[in-house]
């Protein structure tokens, strides 16, 4: 039925300055641009942002938070070093986890970005 995903979907206040922070900070590949839809090639998966003023009104839920992507960042402390570099605010500190390392950060819009470095198969 479901063979991958397709893309993954945020929404933007601001088409020109989600390019500039998807593009050029983060330095993903863009693929498609237009009046309101960008892509981005994440390691072979699309990420894709929206003019948020074009979407249908969302419902309210119990939950704050809406979709969420985690790049793999391998090792994790050159990722974050980097992003401080661009200024980019990391929310808090490397969480260290069974199954890996993680932390986090916003964009331009506040959408939650995931920094993954998986875990040693030492």
């Amino acid at each position: 039925m479901f063979k991958k995903i397709a893309f993954i979907h945020y929404c933007t206040q601001n088409l020109e300055q989600a390019l500039e922070f998807y593009r050029d900070i983060l330095g993903l590949k863009l693929l498609v641009k237009d009046k309101e839809w960008l892509e981005f090639d994440v390691g072979g998966q699309r990420l894709a942002l929206h003019r948020v003023d074009l979407m249908p009104p969302r419902p309210e839920g119990p939950h704050p938070y809406g979709a969420m992507i985690w790049l793999e960042a391998n090792p994790i402390e050159k990722s974050i070093a980097s992003l401080k570099e661009k200024n980019i605010n990391i929310i808090n500190g490397i969480d260290i986890l069974p199954y890996g390392k993680t932390t986090t950060f916003k964009d331009l819009d506040g959408n939650l970005i995931g920094l993954y470095e998986p875990p040693s198969k030492e």
